[in-house]
């Protein structure tokens, strides 16, 4: 089966961290840096978040015409969230573990899959996403979700706004979470496009070589 294109774009500070360790929305990128993803939003056929992402900062997503998508394993996604704000169609994806309440009181406001046993399982729903006609999808997620889909090899491009900022802090939230490489066999191997000076900070564009 085929699957979309996928590109994760991040901004993050000059050591890594996509937020302080207080794990709260806040602003690294410049004005310039917000037109480019505005145009990167207009460029795709869907946007994936985490729920991560949604519990923490509550995005929109509200690009016309474009499918919002939430890896969700246990259906925690609040029904008055942003997400659902306007016409776009959203698609929740949830696991089989994920409580049946929950998911009845999702399916009230958008399209809910099951994907996975105990977590969404992310080969799944890009083929899924794939069958649907999605040729490009931009994920917008956290640490976690950017890691899951990067180590599973179901990346192209990283796009990644450096600030000009240092957060530190060992409970600060990084581009890449989750479980990590345990050795540089295991790490994720990148290709650099491009690299630009963008406002305050500057745009790296790597390609993804760990493809299957």
């Amino acid at each position: 089966m085929s699957r979309p294109y996928v590109v994760i774009n991040s901004a993050m500070s000059c050591d890594g961290k996509i937020s302080t360790r207080e794990r709260r929305q806040i602003s690294i990128s410049s004005e310039e840096d917000f037109s480019r993803v505005d145009q990167l939003r207009k460029d795709v056929d869907g946007i994936l978040v985490g729920i991560g992402t949604v519990l923490a900062d509550d995005p929109k997503l509200l690009e016309e015409d474009t499918y919002r998508v939430v890896v969700d394993s246990r259906a925690r996604t609040p029904v008055d969230s942003e997400v659902f704000i306007g016409d776009s169609p959203t698609l929740i994806a949830v696991s089989s573990v994920a409580p049946k309440n929950r998911v009845e009181r999702l399916k009230e406001v958008c399209e809910v899959v099951e994907v996975g046993s105990d977590r969404v399982d992310l080969s799944e729903l890009m083929s899924l996403l794939g069958d649907r006609g999605l040729d490009k999808l931009l994920v917008e997620g956290g640490g976690t979700i950017n890691w899951s889909l990067l180590s599973n090899g179901l990346v192209d491009e990283l796009y990644t706004y450096v600030g000009n900022m240092v957060f530190g802090g060992k409970r600060a939230p990084t581009l890449a979470d989750g479980k990590g490489a345990g050795g540089l066999s295991d790490a994720v191997k990148l290709e650099l496009k491009d690299c630009y000076r963008l406002g305050s900070g500057v745009v790296l564009e790597w390609r993804v070589l760990n493809q299957p």
